[in-house]
């Protein structure tokens, strides 16, 4: 598959189908550079050797988080009538449209062959989708298509946006959101029955294994241990300064502690996975 690095918090478009309400005033300068350069799918490449054109179309404070194309000749997408049909139908089959608000984008600029949208925050696009209606797909088929996508990190998205994703934002102890490439965590899969289990990520290489908090203990010989609602922070743990839901995370080598703010004795030790942990 050639379309996601990292996990995504994208939105569902409708701009340019009279039911989108821009996210924000239009970019003082719209994107002028390029709209078709060469991407990179292999496994180890960043987000924007991955995201071509779209890339460049990025205004992120930090690095991009992710990016790719669509995958047309596998079948996981097909070609559509409309520019909008197309990156509706391209968030549709990679299953990040569940739970994201419908509207927020915008055409930014239109050619002849291709058109770029995007989700602007603050005047800065953050999310891009480069289309073009000379996708051709599986069937044969020749349409409109996801040519390109990027996205900065979804630090960067409002916080009522996140707040409706499975990608959980992190703050600082000063209420400052930390980028996901530092620190994130997520549900996992609906498709693997894992949405009661919450993955803890650190740093944004997803082959480094995670935390993970399982209520049901279907992950447990994965882990170096098992979910303790009633634990207790050992000495040689560290504040990380790290806080989410009322809760400051302490960490040892082997496990996460999730102490209560302003309750030292309400503990939850989330275990270590032994590897990463995937669902295919």
């Amino acid at each position: 598959m050639k379309s996601f690095v990292g996990v995504l918090g994208l939105l569902l478009v409708v701009a340019g189908c009279g039911a989108g309400v821009p996210s924000s005033p239009p970019p003082e300068k719209p994107y002028d550079g390029p709209m078709v350069l060469p991407q990179d799918f292999a496994d180890d490449a960043t987000a924007v050797e991955r995201s071509g054109a779209a890339g460049r179309a990025l205004e992120c404070t930090g690095t991009p988080y992710a990016g790719g194309g669509g995958d047309y000749d596998g079948g996981l997408e097909e070609v559509q009538d409309s520019a909008p049909d197309a990156i509706e139908n391209f968030i549709t089959e990679e299953g990040a449209g569940t739970g994201v608000p419908d509207n927020g984008y915008r055409l930014e600029r239109q050619e002849k062959l291709r058109s770029l949208y995007s989700f602007d925050v603050d005047r800065r696009t953050v999310i891009a989708f480069i289309v073009s209606d000379r996708v051709t797909d599986y069937r044969g088929e020749t349409g409109w298509g996801v040519e390109s996508w990027a996205q900065c990190d979804p630090a960067e998205l409002p916080a009522e946006l996140t707040e409706d994703s499975y990608l959980q934002v992190w703050t600082d102890v000063s209420g400052q959101r930390v980028p996901a490439s530092v620190i994130s965590s997520y549900q996992g899969a609906e498709h693997c029955d894992w949405r009661d289990i919450t993955f803890l990520q650190l740093g944004e290489d997803p082959r480094q294994p995670g935390y993970v908090r399982d209520p049901s203990g279907e992950l447990n010989d994965l882990l170096t241990g098992v979910l303790d609602r009633d634990a207790t922070v050992p000495k040689d743990a560290r504040d990380t300064g790290y806080r989410r839901d009322g809760r400051q995370l302490w960490l040892t080598d082997d496990a996460a502690y999730l102490v209560k703010v302003g309750q030292a004795d309400d503990v939850e030790k989330w275990p270590r996975a032994k590897d990463p942990i995937g669902c295919a």
